[in-house]
């Protein structure tokens, strides 16, 4: 036995050892109801027994399909993306599949890689989260590989493709016409401007309601820095730097508005006292901070069990016309702003 163990243990060994046959052994470790509780149980001791490893990739060759649906996450260091995998695993575990994930860490170098072997390595559909610059005849070029395809957040061209996102537009309009309601008339907008489709909606958001207000916005207010903590801490900086500096701030994501909070505090300030601040998101952490922040809800792990949902449909009905699935943000007042 240690023998076979060393060569590696094939459906036969099983076979010969439990006293069944090839076929039996075969459907009993893919727990077929055809076979006999009693025997599928002596079968898979067997293969247990003499090391059996089930080889899925050989498996899911023979059969024409694959049971592995690939996740790129453009930034896992941002929570959101953390919570938007959870939903998306929650629902496709729940219908046999196993999820590869992998993370592009803002790099398209890393994206195209990993798109590449996802491809290689037979995945049945991929959900992806573009990072910022993916050019936009990507998802074109991934229908061509014949690989279902959900996008999540970033749109990317033409809307040709299944689609999962929020209405950033409607959200950042929505801040900011509560900021104005709460008094404010010096606000800023923090985050990447201009090089996609959601940084133009929340940008246009952010100035259509001021203008609607009659507020001039000085073109210091857009301030450009990174989606991220650290971009947050960069953008306080330039605000306080400013001669006569805005008393309230919307960021483009949560996990800025948290920077934003982190600095303030290190400078002995307090955010809803000395800045009304903002985020986008709604993750779990934002109602966690000091204090609680407010933001625009979207709820990331819905989003992810929506794109879970629509990827399977899509492997069902490859002919369809291309689903959307736009989230309308909803505000969170706490005490940040």
């Amino acid at each position: 036995m240690r023998g076979i163990a060393q060569q590696g243990v094939t459906i036969l060994d099983i076979a010969r050892t439990a006293g069944v046959s090839k076929s039996t052994v075969s459907l009993a470790l893919k727990n077929s109801p055809l076979i006999k509780p009693s025997t599928a149980a002596k079968v898979q001791a067997t293969a247990q027994q003499l090391g059996y490893v089930y080889n899925r990739s050989a498996a899911n060759l023979r059969q024409g399909q694959s049971n592995i649906v690939g996740v790129v996450v453009n930034d896992l260091s941002n929570p959101f993306f953390v919570e938007l995998l959870i939903g998306a695993e929650r629902v496709l575990n729940e219908a046999g599949f196993t999820v590869l994930m992998a993370h592009a860490a803002e790099n398209l170098a890393i994206q195209s890689k990993v798109l590449v072997s996802m491809r290689e390595h037979n995945a049945a559909g991929i959900i992806l989260c573009p990072v910022y610059d993916t050019p936009g005849d990507l998802p074109d070029q991934i229908s061509q590989w014949g690989l279902p395809l959900v996008v999540v957040t970033h749109r990317l061209g033409k809307l040709n493709y299944d689609f999962v996102g929020s209405n950033n537009y409607v959200g950042i309009y929505q801040a900011a016409r509560y900021l104005i309601s709460q008094g404010h008339r010096r606000i800023a907008y923090a985050g990447r401007q201009g090089r996609s489709h959601i940084t133009e909606q929340c940008c246009c958001g952010f100035l259509d309601a001021m203008h609607e207000h009659g507020i001039d916005v000085d073109e210091k207010w857009v301030i450009d820095v990174p989606a991220s903590t650290e971009g947050g801490r960069q953008g306080l900086r330039a605000l306080l730097s400013m001669d006569a500096p805005p008393s309230a701030v919307i960021c483009y994501n949560d996990h800025m508005a948290i920077g934003v909070l982190s600095e303030l505090d290190h400078l002995g300030l307090r955010a809803g006292r000395d800045l009304a601040v903002i985020g986008y998101d709604d993750i779990v952490e934002a109602a966690h901070t000091n204090p609680p922040l407010t933001t625009m809800a979207i709820n990331p792990k819905r989003q992810g069990e929506l794109a879970g949902r629509m990827l399977l449909e899509r492997m069902r009905n490859t002919a369809d016309a291309p689903y959307a699935a736009i989230v309308d943000p909803v505000l969170v007042a706490r005490a940040t702003a």
